[in-house]
C-alpha cells in the first residue's frame, strides 16, 4: 500500500517514522521525503491493517495525518513523463553525460530502433554521427537547431541541457560545484513536414471552407460544385481564371475538402522572386550551398508540405529551369536541394494557378507541354465577376463590413444608387478590384450612408475615361436611378428603366411626365437618405428646394 505521512519538518522525524516502520518488521519497498511530507510504499501493508499502523504513526511527535495515496510522487511524474512524450510524434532522446541513451520515446524507437532492440543504454552514436557526445559537453548540453540525419531521415536537431530545476535556476545555488555540469542531454528532432504544419496553423487561421466562399450564383455554384468533386482526387490541380477572382481561395478550400486536410498547405507566388531565390525557396538548399546560407541547411516548401499540399501562384510565371526541377517532382516525388547530392522523397499534391493561357504557351514553347500535362491532370475555371454580377450584393455588405472593421468605425449603410453603380462595371481586377475599391470608400467616408458618388471618388481620378473606354459607365439620367427593387439582381436588369420612360410616355404632357419620374426618384432615395437635408445633399438642391418637393408628393411625411 502507498500512503502519505504529514507533519512539521523538524529534525529527525524522518529517522523517528523509518524506527516505527522497520520496529514492525515492515519492508518498504519505496520511500520519499519533501517538507512537511513523507511517502512510503509498503507491499505487506493491506486496507485492514492501515488503520492500526496509521495510529502506530500519529504518536510520533510530530506527526499529524496519515492517509492511503494511489501512486508515489515519483511514479506520478514518471507516468506523466512518458504519456509526453509518447503523444509528441516528433522523436525525443533523452542521454547522460557520457553518452548513453537513458530515454527515448515511441517515435525515436520506431525510426532508429527496432522492436526486438530497445535504444536504452545503448551508444548514441550507434544511431547518431553528428553530433558526437564530446561536442554536446562541450556545448553544455545546449545547440541551436542543426540539421542532422536520423534513421535516414533528414530532421532539424535541439537539443536542451538537463539538470537544471524546475525555475531554470542551477541545481546548486551555493557557487560552483562539479555537480553544476548538466547530467546529460535531451535530443528533440523536428521534422520539416510538422513545421509546415505549424506554419499553416498560424497562416490559415480561419480554416478556408467552400461554404466561406460567398455567392450564389449559378455560375459560381457550378465551379463551387465541380471543385468540391476534384478536390478528394488526390492528384495535381490545375485553377485557371483570371487575376483577383479566388483563385488562393479556391486552392486553400480544395485542401480543406481533401483527405490530407490535417497536413500542411503552404504557398508560393512563382512571380513574386527571381529565379534563384525561389529554386531555394521551393527545394531549400544544403549547408555550405552559398555564401551567406544558414549552418546546417534549410528545408524548403515541398519538404515543409510534406504530406500536405503546395500552392504554386502564378506558375505561368516559372522559369525553364525550375520548370524542368519541378517536372521531376511530379513524376517521381524526388528532387536534391540546392547544393546537395542526396535525395528527398516527398509525398506532395501540387496545386497550381495561373491566369495566363498555359496550352497556349506550351505551343509556342514557353511552358514546357510534358509540365503543363502533368500539372492538368485536374483543372477548374473560375469565372470573373462581370459573370456573376448577382453575387455583387453579398460581397458589397461583406467587405463593407470589413472595411469598417479595418478602419474601426460604424458599418455604413449602402445605397441603392451605389449598388447599380457596383453592378454595372466591369471590374476587369474582379473581385479584388471590388475589395479595393469598397474599403477605399469606406476609409474616405464621412457619413454613415455609401452613395455612388463616394464609389465613384474611390474608384479612382480617372474613372470617368475609364468607364467611358470601357462603355460601362451608366446613363446619368434620372431614370436609372429610378429603379423599384433594392436587390443587385433587379438592379442588373437591362430594360428596366425603359419600362418607365414608357410609362412616362403615357402621360398626358411633359409636365405630368416630369412629376411621375421625378416622384419615383425622390421614393427611390428617401429611403437611404431620410431626411430633406441628407436628400437635398444628395440631389445637391437646396433643403427648401427639396422639402416642397416632399410635401407635394406625400413621401416621408
Amino acid at each position: 500500500m502507498r500512503f502519505e505521512i504529514t507533519g512539521e519538518n523538524r529534525l529527525g522525524i524522518t529517522r523517528d517514522v523509518v524506527d516505527a516502520l522497520t520496529s514492525r518488521g515492515l519492508d518498504i519497498r519505496a520511500f520519499e521525503v519533501t517538507p512537511h511530507h513523507i511517502y512510503a510504499d509498503i507491499p505487506a501493508i493491506g486496507p485492514d491493517d492501515f488503520a492500526e499502523l496509521a495510529r502506530s504513526l500519529m504518536r510520533v511527535p510530530g506527526i499529524r495525518n496519515a492517509q492511503p495515496i494511489d501512486h508515489l510522487p515519483t511514479e506520478r511524474r514518471r507516468a506523466q513523463l512518458h504519456a509526453t512524450l509518447a503523444a509528441m510524434g516528433d522523436p525525443v532522446i533523452a542521454v547522460n553525460a557520457n553518452g548513453l541513451i537513458a530515454q527515448v520515446n515511441p517515435a525515436a524507437q520506431k525510426i532508429a530502433g527496432t522492436a526486438k532492440q530497445p535504444l536504452r543504454d545503448l551508444p548514441l552514436a550507434s544511431i547518431l554521427t553528428e553530433p558526437d557526445i564530446a561536442t554536446l559537453r562541450h556545448a553544455g548540453f545546449s545547440q541551436s537547431e542543426r540539421e542532422v540525419t536520423l534513421g535516414g531521415q533528414t530532421y532539424l536537431l535541439q537539443v536542451e541541457p538537463i539538470g537544471r530545476v524546475e525555475d531554470g535556476s542551477p541545481v546548486h545555488n551555493t557557487g560552483p560545484r562539479e555537480d553544476d555540469a548538466p547530467w546529460g542531454g535531451v535530443l528533440i528532432f523536428h521534422r520539416a513536414a510538422r513545421l509546415g504544419r505549424v506554419i499553416t496553423a498560424l497562416q490559415d487561421h480561419n480554416q478556408t471552407e467552400f461554404g466561406d466562399i460567398i455567392g450564389d450564383s449559378r455560375a459560381l455554384a457550378r465551379v463551387k460544385t465541380q471543385a468540391q468533386r476534384l478536390a478528394i482526387v488526390d492528384a495535381p490541380l490545375l485553377i485557371l481564371g483570371e487575376t483577383g477572382t479566388g483563385k488562393e481561395l479556391f486552392a486553400r478550400a480544395c485542401h480543406r475538402a481533401s483527405k490530407r486536410h490535417d497536413q500542411p498547405f503552404l504557398a508560393l507566388n512563382c512571380a513574386a522572386l527571381p529565379e534563384g531565390l525561389a529554386e531555394s525557396e521551393l527545394f531549400g538548399y544544403a549547408a555550405g550551398a552559398f555564401t551567406s546560407a544558414r549552418r546546417g541547411g534549410k528545408p524548403g516548401l515541398l519538404e515543409l508540405a510534406d504530406g500536405g499540399s503546395l500552392f504554386l501562384d502564378e506558375i505561368g510565371e516559372l522559369s525553364p529551369y525550375l520548370q524542368a526541377k519541378l517536372l521531376r517532382v511530379l513524376q517521381d516525388g524526388r528532387f536534391r536541394r540546392v547544393g546537395g547530392t542526396d535525395e528527398i522523397s516527398v509525398d506532395v499534391r501540387i496545386i497550381s494557378a495561373t491566369n495566363r493561357d498555359l496550352e497556349a504557351m506550351s505551343q509556342t514553347g514557353s511552358f514546357r507541354e510534358d509540365l503543363y500535362f502533368r500539372l492538368n491532370v485536374l483543372s477548374i475555371t473560375l469565372p470573373p465577376l462581370r459573370e456573376r454580377r448577382e453575387d455583387i450584393d453579398a460581397l458589397a455588405d461583406y467587405f463593407i463590413a470589413r472595411a469598417a472593421r479595418q478602419t474601426e468605425r460604424p458599418c455604413p449603410k449602402i445605397a441603392r444608387d451605389a449598388l447599380q453603380w457596383l453592378v454595372t462595371r466591369d471590374w476587369k481586377g474582379n473581385v479584388r478590384e471590388l475589395e479595393n475599391t469598397l474599403f477605399r470608400a469606406v476609409a474616405l467616408l464621412d457619413g454613415d450612408i455609401l452613395a455612388a458618388s463616394d464609389l465613384q471618388s474611390a474608384y479612382g481620378p480617372h474613372s470617368a475615361s475609364r468607364e467611358a473606354q470601357s462603355g460601362t459607365a451608366p446613363e446619368p439620367s434620372p431614370p436609372q436611378l429610378a429603379n423599384t427593387a433594392p436587390s443587385s439582381a433587379n438592379v442588373a436588369q437591362p430594360g428596366f428603366e425603359n419600362t418607365l420612360i414608357d410609362q412616362a410616355l403615357l402621360c398626358g404632357n411633359h409636365g405630368m411626365a416630369m412629376e411621375m419620374l421625378e416622384k419615383n426618384l425622390l421614393e427611390r432615395l428617401y429611403p437611404d437618405y431620410p431626411s430633406s437635408r441628407k436628400l437635398a445633399a444628395r440631389l445637391g438642391l437646396s433643403h427648401t428646394a427639396v422639402a416642397n418637393k416632399l410635401r407635394k408628393y406625400g413621401i416621408g411625411a
